[in-house]
């Protein structure tokens, strides 16, 4: 008996340890918030995840964003996932992981340990990411 209420004790921490740990998880604990804020010209529509925007640094945002194509965009892909950094001081974005979702019902999930910074293009769908996040920044800024 005295066994029983041990074991049943360590059942409970246990799966009050792994709730914990499951609901601190960015975009995990309350589900994805895709805002959408783009559309391309061959009709694919971008979006990115309200909830999972975090301030790494003064100038350095993480966000997941969702990119789904239309059957115009010839893609293999229907969703693609992308976990950003966007450095709003220097205009630049790199990749971080990705989970591609294909029109055959595969899915595919991938991670970058070492990704290189690229440039954002004005006039382009990850300028109006980039736009978004600067405001973010600003509004969170003036909140303080």
């Amino acid at each position: 008996m005295y066994l029983m209420k041990t074991s049943i004790k360590y059942v409970m921490l246990a799966s009050l340890f792994f709730g914990i740990i499951f609901f601190s998880l960015p975009g995990m604990a309350e589900g994805e918030k895709w805002k959408y804020f783009a559309t391309s010209e061959d009709r694919t529509k971008h979006y990115y995840d309200q909830g999972s925007v975090e301030f790494i640094t003064d100038n350095i945002i993480r966000v997941w964003d969702k990119t789904t194509t239309s059957e115009a965009a010839g893609s293999l892909t229907t969703d693609l996932k992308i976990l950003r950094e966007v450095d709003i001081s220097k205009r630049k974005h790199r990749v971080l992981a990705m989970r591609a979702e294909f029109r055959d019902g595969s899915e595919k999930e991938q991670s970058f340990p070492n990704p290189r910074w690229g440039d954002i293009a004005k006039n382009t769908w990850l300028n109006s990411l980039y736009e978004i996040l600067c405001k973010r920044k600003n509004t969170t800024r003036k909140s303080f």
